[in-house]
């Protein structure tokens, strides 16, 4: 894996080349969480804000036997899941998490933000991943492609979060950054339907919000956080994230 680390006045540039050690305690991910500790900012030469590069799925068994591992290793109170590159390593996923008792949070990357498709499946096997979550995180076009219809306004989200609980998620946060004005997010449950919003921060928006949502309310949900409270930290969180976003050649990092 190349990556290389953007560059600036307090950013040194630097290129690294190495493994992948899913475990982040070796490797480019050790190398990575090292140089943003040093103040120097990452990118993905494989993506960027225009395009995807390419997307290299691993083999699915082993893909099921090292979240299997890891969960076993690990105890983790709490599991996010993001893009899945195909339906075998959907479904592999899904069948660890049916024996996992602790909160997951799945945000169903579709597509990058440049338009590149970054998975190759069906949608059955996206919704077999869905009944193990305890929150899914879509956002409008995930919804659309998951519902099959166009989900463009407040009022279709609306009908949309609640409609997606139908799949068999307890818990739908359908967000909603791509909705005109404030930035609303609603989080649907059986019966309920409640609106986080935030005034929108101006300018373009950075790569990798959801993803970070995603990953801060799993945070929240692995500490004991009720959803909800861990929906509104991690809500708040992002936005002041944003807020203070930084240049990398082109786009905007978190």
């Amino acid at each position: 894996m190349d990556l290389h680390l953007g560059s600036g006045a307090s950013s040194p540039a630097i290129v690294i080349v190495g493994g992948l050690d899913p475990g982040s305690g070796a490797g480019v991910l050790r190398d990575l969480l090292t140089s943003a500790e040093l103040a120097a900012r990452a990118t993905l030469t494989e993506q960027d804000a225009t395009s995807v590069g390419s997307v290299e799925p691993r083999e699915p068994a082993r893909v099921s036997r090292a979240l299997a591992a890891a969960l076993a290793r690990m105890g983790a109170p709490s599991v996010k899941i993001g893009m899945i590159a195909t339906a075998a390593i959907a479904r592999g996923i899904a069948s660890i998490l049916s024996r996992f008792t602790g909160p997951v949070v799945y945000d169903p990357v579709l597509r990058a933000s440049s338009g590149g498709s970054l998975y190759d499946g069906d949608r059955e096997a996206i919704l077999e991943l869905a009944k193990c979550a305890s929150l899914l995180t879509p956002n409008l076009s995930e919804a659309a492609w998951l519902l099959g219809r166009p989900v463009e306004t407040l009022t279709d989200a609306k009908v949309a979060a609640r409609d997606l609980l139908a799949f068999g998620t307890p818990a739908v946060l359908l967000k909603g950054g791509h909705l005109a004005g404030d930035a609303t997010d609603l989080l649907a449950r059986a019966g309920t339907l409640r609106a986080f919003t935030h005034p929108r921060v101006a300018g373009p928006s950075p790569r990798g919000t959801g993803c970070a949502l995603a990953t801060a309310i799993a945070v929240g949900l692995g500490r004991g956080q009720d959803l909800e409270a861990a929906v509104a930290e991690a809500k708040a969180w992002l936005t002041a994230k944003i807020a203070s976003a930084t240049q990398v050649g082109a786009e905007l990092h978190l």
